[in-house]
């Protein structure tokens, strides 16, 4: 047994080593983003005159609980729903991919020209302050220096900036709160006047137009679901982020508010905003608490704006690195820094725009105020309430289609936020003028580039489907959150129904794992005398040999509940992989399930749907139903080249070959670039007294390494690039830029794209070439008698062909004419289920570029969900008709090569997202790293901390 010791922490960094922010960094940065200090001076005076006067507090009451409301929804989709790309992504997954694009668009003109804005109002601000110390500069040398402070917190990271927001939050709000306490204490019980809750007066004047300001001052909170990637628990931590930030934002405007209605004279208030306009509240806190806090005011205001427009530059950077990652944009702003971690390429876009639009306005002479800082907030502000409406409908449709959803969660508490939301909007539109404070027709026909703007995300949306299938089916993806057995477990069933489970190769183990967790009574067949399959190479047929590797890393591969060990190999040699296997089977107890050295021999469709079952003993045992799990690289494929008959060299199937001395003092031909072919090739350039590769076609050869990282876990988010490399997001042009031209090498170019065949994983084969121990040559056009003749005309002798020609699908206990094949493969729905026959299922027979054992527990889960359906009649019409007409498109966009390898090729991403959506809607537990516990646990099995730290699928 393979000795296990625990993992190093000097491996390669995984996602877990980037800065991750707590709840409370979060509420920091959303808090800032609302600015409340900036909101209380801005807003209050404008709400008091054009609103519903000293019922003030009233709007922001409502407006809190419209939020609230908004927010539960928000919560319980994201419990349900992984959420990377903020409220886009549920626009997205309810809505349609072009509505999320339009939505995204929006939200990133609306964020940037927020950003934009908040330039020119500190600006403003700061020389006002200023001024009343003789310091007499133009505001854009101010605005200059808030740019640079930004565009240097922005572009290292989030968590430096959640650090700086804190302390300048706390501050604002401290000196408002200073403010509450000295202004109640002077005017005593005036400073809460009843009148500001009394029905006339809150529905005097127009409720409408404060309830908008209202949520002027509110913008900013939906911040939260932006940082969901930098924070451990995103489904907890964002909810209670949000729920945290919209409740003390919402009580402090109220308390604050009112406390500002008090001081102005309760029921007229409304007359000293007219007067004072933007210096009602700094009036108020001179003559109340003098002049020390007014100054102390003064200052907090402008980094108030200054910290509002860090955290809105954070948001608007991070709605461009996701979009770039997606390609909606381009992708070079997907990328994020190599040693902070940021999207620092995004961070720069937006300090570039904040750069050109400032330098405009200020060579055109506007005013900062009235003209720069009033359009673009008032943009941003109808973008922002836009996207939020968009996301709680988004809500109520995503529940709309669920049978778990609360009435409350999923319905009641996001209509309302929805319905806040809508009216919030149109009134904003309708008194636009009165939101931007600008009389100006250029300013106040800014909002027409809200409709430009989402109908560009529709067209790109439209021309992506068109054009960049793969791309298009990768916008906005989201998944569903994984629920264990804990949470989703359906009630124990007494089976009565019996199984019959063929091979104890991996896929037949996990099947025979999940078969024994839900108590369904089966027997079980393996014809060799050991569990392990193909890696066995003892067992009669097994394609192994002795310079076999994985080619998927121990980090991407492995079963659910049991990692690799941490001290194998990044890719195991085959022993390991059989050891593995082995202790795994034990770990759960299965071989005492198992039936070894028997074989089925026939298995016969009986009238009533079940099976009558031949062994090799020749009893003959009856069936309910029929699980195969005979593994895909049994049966070789073994073509006959022209002029065969008169070669007087050896012909041989890659099946036949152990170990590379069995090639020493001969001339080689491999035929064939798959993954056994390029390794044999390899024994054959070491070991051979000449070597030579023949390939049909261009393939990509995938190094298994870069940068010392493995590949697969690189590429697939596992694990992270060193600290210093930045890599492309484009798998392409990764390969292609660490490869390079292969022609050079005597191989035809490849002709598709990395992913869109099974990828050749192998470092050495290129070695040889470029060494010339391997020698590239075309197809074979016919054998001599002494040597072969090739596709360019060139020939060599040669001594042994071996045909690494791949294998081909076969069940030998079964009639081939109870399925339908198609270029040698059987139709299968999900690639598992016959659709013609209820009891029958195969487990393994299906091809993408992943490591495939968590794969084949998902597809285990399948089989045993139809199972308790069959035995229960629970929702068994609904499988039936999927199992009939259900015709899903799992390329995930992917144009795969046209062979018979690719027949049934899925994409990986593609298969596991609507495998999800099946359990889901079955309302079946999905399968994890903790939903199966080990029989012996302490004798045979490490515990998770021992081994590879892995992050589930």
């Amino acid at each position: 047994m393979a000795r296990r010791t625990k993992i190093e922490p000097s491996g390669p960094p995984s996602p877990a080593d980037r800065r991750v922010l707590s709840t409370g960094r979060v509420v920091f940065l959303v808090i800032a983003a609302a600015a409340p200090l900036a909101a209380m001076v801005g807003n209050v005076p404008l709400a008091l005159i054009h609103g519903n006067g000293a019922g003030l507090p009233a709007a922001y009451l409502v407006g809190m609980l419209i939020l609230l409301c908004f927010s539960v929804g928000y919560a319980a989709m994201g419990r349900r729903v992984v959420n990377t790309g903020a409220f886009y992504t549920y626009i997205a997954r309810s809505l349609g991919k072009p509505t999320g694009v339009a939505a995204a668009y929006v939200a990133v003109l609306a964020y940037t020209a927020l950003t934009c804005g908040l330039v020119g109002s500190f600006g403003y601000f700061t020389r006002l302050v200023l001024l009343t110390e003789n310091v007499d500069l133009p505001w854009y040398l101010y605005s200059a220096i808030a740019i640079v402070i930004v565009a240097a917190l922005g572009y290292r990271s989030a968590d430096l900036s959640a650090k700086v927001l804190g302390t300048l939050m706390i501050a604002e709000f401290a000196v408002l709160l200073v403010f509450d306490a000295i202004a109640a204490g002077r005017h005593g019980g005036d400073a809460f006047p009843t009148v500001s809750w009394t029905g006339g007066q809150v529905f005097s004047g127009s409720l409408g137009i404060a309830l908008m300001f209202a949520f002027v001052s509110f913008v900013g909170f939906e911040s939260a679901a932006l940082y969901g990637e930098e924070t451990h628990s995103p489904e907890r931590s964002i909810p209670r982020a949000t729920y945290i930030a919209v409740t003390a934002i919402g009580l402090f405007y109220i308390l604050t508010s009112w406390i500002v209605v008090g001081a102005a004279g309760g029921d007229r208030a409304p007359e000293l905003a007219h007067e004072e306009l933007g210096n009602l509240v700094f009036t108020l806190i001179q003559r109340d608490a003098g002049t020390g806090l007014y100054d102390m005011a003064a200052v907090l205001l402008c980094t108030s704006l200054l910290a509002s427009l860090l955290a809105l530059h954070n948001a608007a950077s991070r709605y461009l690195f996701a979009l770039g990652r997606e390609r909606v944009l381009p992708h070079q702003l997907g990328r994020y820094h190599p040693q902070h971690l940021s999207p620092h390429v995004g961070s720069l876009t937006v300090t570039a725009v904040a750069t050109l639009t400032t330098l405009c306005f200020a060579v055109s002479g506007a005013d900062p105020y009235t003209a720069y800082a009033a359009g673009t907030i008032g943009l941003g502000t109808l973008g922002v309430i836009a996207l939020q409406a968009a996301a709680a409908l988004a809500v109520i449709v995503f529940f709309w289609r669920r049978q778990d959803r609360d009435l409350w969660r999923g319905f009641v508490a996001p209509a309302i936020g929805f319905a806040g939301l809508a009216a919030g909007f149109v009134l904003a539109v309708i008194n636009y003028a009165t939101l931007t404070g600008s009389v100006s027709t250029v300013v106040n026909t800014v909002p027409v580039t809200l409709m430009v703007a989402a109908a560009a995300g529709v067209v790109v949306a439209l021309r992506l489907r068109r054009h960049k299938p793969a791309v298009y089916a990768a916008i906005a993806e989201s998944q569903l959150r994984r629920r264990d057995r804990t949470a989703a477990a359906p009630a124990p069933t007494a089976y009565q129904r019996k199984y019959c489970l063929v091979g104890a190769g991996p896929s037949g183990l996990v099947m025979g794992r999940a078969l024994v967790q839900e108590g369904v009574p089966f027997d079980w067949f393996e014809k060799h005398t050991e569990v392990g399959g193909i890696w066995d190479m003892d067992n009669p047929g097994s394609p192994m040999y002795r310079s076999a590797h994985f080619i998927s890393s121990k980090y991407t591969s492995g079963f659910f509940g049991y990692p690799m060990p941490a001290d194998y190999p990044d890719y195991p040699t085959w022993q390991q992989i059989r050891d593995y296997i082995r202790d795994f089977a034990r770990a759960y107890d299965l071989p005492r399930n198992i039936t070894f050295g028997v074989a089925v021999s026939n298995a016969e469709l009986l009238p009533d749907d079940r099976w009558s079952v031949t062994l090799s003993t020749g009893e003959v045992r009856v069936y309910d139903g029929l699980i195969a799990a005979p593994g895909v690289t049994w049966h070789p494929n073994e073509p006959t080249l022209p002029g065969a008959e008169t070669f007087t060299g050896e012909i041989r199937h890659s099946v036949t070959f152990r170990d590379g001395l069995e090639l020493r003092d001969k001339r080689v031909l491999v035929v064939g670039a798959g993954n056994s072919g390029v390794d044999i090739a390899c024994d054959a350039a070491r070991h051979a007294d000449a070597a030579f590769l023949s390939v049909r076609r261009g393939y990509h050869y995938v190094p298994k390494h870069i940068y010392g990282v493995p590949t697969d876990a690189l590429l697939s988010g596992v694990l992270e690039p060193p600290k210093g490399v930045s890599l492309p997001s484009d798998p392409n042009e990764i390969v292609n830029s660490l490869v390079g031209d292969l022609t050079r090498l005597g191989l035809p170019a490849p002709d598709h794209e990395v992913l869109t065949s099974h990828p050749i994983m192998n470092s050495q084969v290129l070695h040889h070439l470029t060494h010339g121990d391997l020698i590239a040559k075309p197809d074979v056009r016919h054998l001599t008698p002494t040597g072969v003749a090739f596709a360019d005309g060139s020939t060599e002798d040669i001594d042994v062909v071996l045909l690494a020609t791949g294998y081909e699908y076969r069940i030998p206990f079964l009639d081939e004419g109870l399925l339908r094949w198609k270029a040698g493969h059987p139709q299968l729905y999900l690639n598992v289920f016959s659709r013609e026959h209820d009891s029958l299922y195969v487990l393994g027979f299906i091809e993408f570029a992943d490591a495939a054992y968590k794969r084949f527990d998902e597809m285990a889960q399948l089989i045993v969900m139809d199972i308790r359906a069959r035995e229960t009649g629970i929702r068994k019409a609904d499988l039936d008709r999927l199992k009939s007409d259900d015709t899903p498109d799992l390329s995930g966009g992917m144009s795969y090569l046209d062979s018979p390898r690719h027949a049934n090729y899925v994409n990986s991403h593609a298969y596991q997202t609507y495998l999800a959506e099946l359990r889901d809607r079955f309302d079946w537990p999905d399968i994890t790293e903790t939903a199966y516990l080990p029989t012996h646990a302490e004798q045979s099995s490490p515990s998770i901390l021992e081994r590879t730290a892995e992050v589930p699928a």
